[in-house]
């Protein structure tokens, strides 16, 4: 079942793509829900960004994501944006990699690559992130997942209101990633701020110099960030150490160790993934529960239900939005003729809302089962933290849970507005009990 009716909107008319849909109105859900029953694979054209197809069933979707040779990363466009925003983000790119003297051809991080390449990037860290690795941090997970939920509830107690993304959901993910790179307590807070520098929000000027635009605040951020990381390089490569970082640094593909640029983009990587995307399902999963009340009856009545309630969150949330991918040849799809070159834009909070694998998929049920999501994508370029993210959602809720009973939300999500990571900037709760 749709969430709206269809009927009312015309492909013509829908917005899959606008930073304004996202901040003022969520997730286009409607608009998705036309795509997948009227036009799969849609040609996307708008004045404000370059045109794709728009790819929104989950068969789909997982038919694009397993044919990689087909459907490549290393395109010139590896997630969406608008022409104003992708040449503000390849020009300030190129900017940085020509003071440096860094090679302007080499890929922004093993995302933007491809097998075999991708692969012997991804195997530098992948038993970093494996269910036998996060066990070994479950105890911890739990420590830090209480400390956290003391200090909300005693903000809560102190105030009656609190902000439940920065005062909470912004914790564990940030604290988490910082202690697997072996980066100390101190530094939370910078990293933080370089990492939210990936939203063009106002509030990010806070950070400004006298006269600086926000363009010139990311470029200079940028800047700060890069010297940091090449501080956690020369402390790794002075003294080798057994944590993520030092697994990055000390690593070696085809025999050869990285480069100073490949570091930098692979330690950029791990922060920035390991931070916005497991916040963003926190917030807004705390948020489907509160707006669930009968679901947070049923996991109280049984804990059994965390590990199916946590992939619920996932799905409700699919906190990231969508990914670009490059056609090598031209292929028919749907009737469709995708030329070789041609940009797919490949929609997993649509695939997440497919009638066709999930029942009543409008329907947030902790109990869903089975649930074959796509919040961490599919293919060879699966999410790497996936095992990470939910350790720490299963954290996070088997702490708040008891808390739960006694919050509301006051007043509405405050969203940012970008295409990528479907991310809260504010939302309040305050104590009812």
């Amino acid at each position: 079942m749709a969430i709206t009716d269809t009927r009312a909107l015309s492909l013509d008319e829908i917005d899959i793509h606008s930073t304004e849909q996202y901040r003022d109105h969520g997730y286009p859900w409607a608009a998705w829900d036309l795509l997948r029953a009227e036009a799969p694979v849609h040609w996307y054209e708008r004045p404000d960004i370059e045109p794709f197809w728009a790819i929104t069933r989950h068969e789909d979707i997982h038919w694009v994501s397993s044919n990689d040779k087909l459907f490549i990363n290393g395109g010139p466009r590896l997630r969406l944006a608008s022409i104003e925003d992708d040449q503000g983000m390849w020009e300030r790119r190129i900017q940085r990699l020509t003071e440096l003297g860094w090679d302007l051809n080499e890929p922004m991080d093993m995302v933007f690559m491809d097998r075999p390449r991708h692969t012997k990037f991804r195997l530098l860290t992948a038993r970093r992130f494996t269910p036998r690795a996060m066990r070994e941090h479950e105890e911890h997970l739990a420590q830090y997942a209480a400390r956290f939920t003391a200090e909300f509830q005693e903000v809560l107690e102190r105030n009656g209101e609190a902000d439940l993304v920065l005062d909470y959901a912004v914790k564990l993910p940030l604290a988490t990633i910082c202690d697997l790179m072996g980066l100390p307590v101190d530094d939370w807070s910078k990293i933080h701020s370089f990492t939210e520098m990936m939203f063009d929000d106002e509030e990010n000027l806070r950070w400004a110099e006298p006269g600086e635009t926000m363009g010139d605040l990311k470029l200079r951020m940028s800047r700060q960030f890069s010297s940091y990381i090449g501080t956690i390089i020369d402390d790794c490569q002075a003294e080798p150490r057994d944590d993520l970082a030092g697994a990055v640094v000390q690593g070696q593909v085809d025999g050869c160790p990285l480069t100073t640029q490949q570091l930098t983009g692979y330690i950029v990587l791990l922060l920035g993934a390991g931070n916005e995307t497991t916040r963003n399902a926190t917030s807004r999963g705390v948020t489907a529960l509160l707006q669930n009340r009968d679901q947070i009856d049923r996991l109280l009545a049984d804990e059994s239900l965390i590990e199916p309630a946590v992939e619920e969150i996932l799905r409700w949330t699919s906190p990231v939005i969508q990914f670009a991918r490059t056609a090598t040849a031209d292929v028919e799809f749907h009737g469709q003729l995708i030329k070789e070159g041609d940009t797919v834009g490949v929609f997993y909070p649509s695939a997440n809302r497919d009638d066709a694998v999930f029942d009543h998929p409008y329907r947030f049920d902790v109990g869903r089962n089975p649930n074959h999501h796509m919040a961490f994508g599919h293919g060879v370029h699966f999410c790497l933290g996936a095992n990470l993210a939910r350790w720490e959602l299963r954290a996070m809720l088997k702490a708040i849970l008891p808390l739960l009973p006694r919050l509301e939300l006051a007043g509405e999500t405050e969203r940012h507005g970008h295409l990528h990571v479907g991310a809260v900037k504010r939302q309040q709760v305050r104590l009812v009990a």
